[in-house]
């Protein structure tokens, strides 16, 4: 046991020698989880990414309709200006950037829709505002889609009273009536995706990134120590160690150990940061965080381990941990979620650490249920032990090799 003791107070000896990597390793998540909260939190809140724009309106049609139509577009908070022009005017404003997109109304619009046969419009949009065109074509295809169901429910009226006997003037009643219901359903539209809110909490950005990048800084805190495992079988410390009382094992327990110290201390900072945005939820979820926080560490550990094992320099086992951990968290939705990616990532995320570090710290919070928190935490010690095999199967080969 001494021996172990004075291995952990030389390694940590080392690490606190330099204090700004230290430092760094326990501020950085702070910062980087507000910055990620505030770029990104239109994913979680379901908003918008872009700013109010301006868009060209062409009216060929000069009718009360059209009217309509342009007060219904100033109801959108995206739009921010609906200019009145030609189509000339339209294309010139659009190629210097002044607006969007343009909707062109054709001429006799409203009399074609008298008629059952309305004319098609046309939406035009600029090459350097891709997602504002995009934005407008879909508003005018709801439109015209809601323009054509209605008329094709005014069909049906008419076919199906024309076929049960109606006279001419009562089918015109009944087909005037479903119009002006049509129209005025319309009219009190004022949004264009309804949604409807649950009984359950809405996801805070900040919360949400404080847990989905936990696991990731967890990762990065066990670097360091995983570099001085690597340079010490390097140099030959732990072939020496094996000769003595003090076995090899002892020093990577001491380096794991001194990972996950600075991994609680990274926890509580972030536990006391997003306390601040959400003292209730977080307060009465610290106990069932704690074993998905153990689960963690255990699982962020073993991997440096593992990537210690099979790394033959402490740069090279830098560099294949640092892109390990960034394609972890970019497919395991650390920094977009999970709905918001490719399929294929989705798949992959069950593979990563941080989807299921991230899934039992929110199923804490958010849901409670304890079934899922534990079967996250099991993964997550599943994952330890997988990767502890593989590397004692990697140091047993090259032990034997050495032997050889």
């Amino acid at each position: 046991m001494s021996g172990f003791i004075t291995i952990f107070k030389n390694d940590l000896k080392i690490m606190v020698k330099d204090i700004k990597a230290l430092l760094m390793l326990l501020v950085m998540p702070v910062i980087i989880i507000l910055i990620f909260a505030t770029a990104l939190a239109p994913i979680i809140e379901h908003n918008k990414f872009i700013e109010p724009f301006r868009i060209v309106l062409v009216d060929n049609d000069k009718s009360p309709w059209t009217g309509l139509l342009a007060s219904q577009l100033r109801n959108l908070d995206i739009i921010e200006k609906i200019i009145f022009a030609d189509e000339e005017e339209a294309r010139r404003l659009i190629e210097k950037d002044e607006a969007a997109a343009a909707i062109i109304i054709p001429e006799n619009l409203s009399e074609s829709i008298d008629y059952w046969e309305p004319q098609a419009g046309k939406v035009l949009g600029s090459s350097t505002k891709y997602l504002e065109s995009r934005l407008v074509k879909n508003i005018g295809l709801v439109g015209s889609d809601t323009v054509s169901s209605g008329l094709a429910s005014l069909s049906v009226i008419y076919d199906i009273e024309t076929e049960k006997g109606y006279a001419f003037e009562e089918a015109l009643g009944e087909i005037n009536k479903a119009f002006d219901a049509f129209v005025d359903l319309v009219l009190n539209r004022k949004a264009v995706i309804s949604e409807k809110k649950s009984d359950k909490h809405d996801t805070d950005p900040v919360i949400y990134y404080a847990m989905s990048l936990m696991s990731v800084f967890i990762m990065f805190s066990s670097i360091p120590c995983m570099k001085l495992l690597t340079d010490e079988r390097r140099l030959g410390i732990l072939s020496r160690l094996n000769a003595s009382p003090v076995k090899s094992f002892q020093t990577a327990a001491s380096k794991l150990l001194l990972s996950f110290l600075i991994s609680a201390v990274q926890f509580i900072i972030i536990l006391i940061f997003v306390s601040i945005v959400d003292r209730n939820s977080v307060a009465s979820s610290i106990t069932g965080m704690i074993p998905v926080f153990l689960a963690t560490s255990f699982a962020s550990g073993a991997f440096s381990v593992f990537v210690a094992s099979i790394s033959s320099t402490g740069s090279a086992a830098d560099l294949i941990a640092n892109l390990s951990i960034l394609l972890m968290a970019i497919a395991g939705g650390s920094l977009y979620p999970l709905s918001s990616l490719p399929a294929i990532c989705r798949k992959l995320s069950v593979l990563t650490i941080n989807r299921w570090s991230a899934q039992g710290f929110l199923n804490v919070i958010y849901d409670g249920d304890m079934n899922k928190t534990l079967t996250c935490t099991g993964i997550l010690a599943a994952m330890a032990l997988l990767y502890l095999a593989g590397a004692s199967v990697v140091l047993s080969i090259r032990r034997r090799r050495v032997e050889g």
